[in-house]
């Protein structure tokens, strides 16, 4: 039997959920080895919700009957296939405009995911002569580009049910035409 594209996104959705549950279940534990078990859980649930958002851009290739859906790996790719058959996706505009609002659930979750696959940066090795009665410069742009919100539960939860009412309004929309 094969799985679909939307059965994968109602997989790594309740994945998601399950994983907050345990990471919520968790805080109540004694230290120990807590703060490295909370890190993985939390990123286990934005791995799952980007996996789930993986999946539901392909099942929206598949429902605009684009020929080859497992090509696509972010909204660019999804609406760029889908202009070369030209067609228009509601539910694609949508989902570029939300990660394009730096505030929205889809742009912090994409931020944070992003920030887990970053590698560390080389520290700048410093001159071996005088500088030291120097302040030293910082850029500005990268360090606002670092600031991601604490990643909690209650922050994880608001996440997965934003996805969730996306996934269920847009299905149900287009299930009517």
């Amino acid at each position: 039997m094969s799985i679909s594209h939307l059965s994968l996104v109602n997989q790594k959705l309740a994945f998601a959920g399950a994983t907050i549950g345990l990471l919520n279940n968790s805080l109540g534990e004694p230290k120990g080895m807590r703060k490295l078990e909370l890190q993985a859980l939390a990123d286990a649930a934005v791995f799952h919700l980007m996996m789930a958002l993986h999946f539901y851009l392909r099942e929206l290739a598949e429902h605009h009957q684009l020929k080859k859906p497992s090509v696509i790996r972010s909204i660019q790719d999804l609406i760029s296939s889908l202009q070369q058959v030209d067609k228009v996706s509601s539910e694609a505009s949508e989902l570029l405009a939300l990660s394009q609002i730096s505030d929205s659930w889809l742009s912090q979750l994409t931020q944070y995911h992003d920030h887990i696959f970053k590698s560390p940066e080389k520290p700048r090795e410093k001159k071996a002569f005088g500088q030291e009665n120097l302040i030293a410069l910082v850029e500005l742009t990268e360090a606002r580009g670092q600031e991601l919100p604490d990643l909690t539960v209650e922050l994880l939860a608001s996440w997965l049910e934003s996805f969730r009412a996306l996934v269920v309004r847009q299905r149900e929309t287009s299930a009517e035409y």
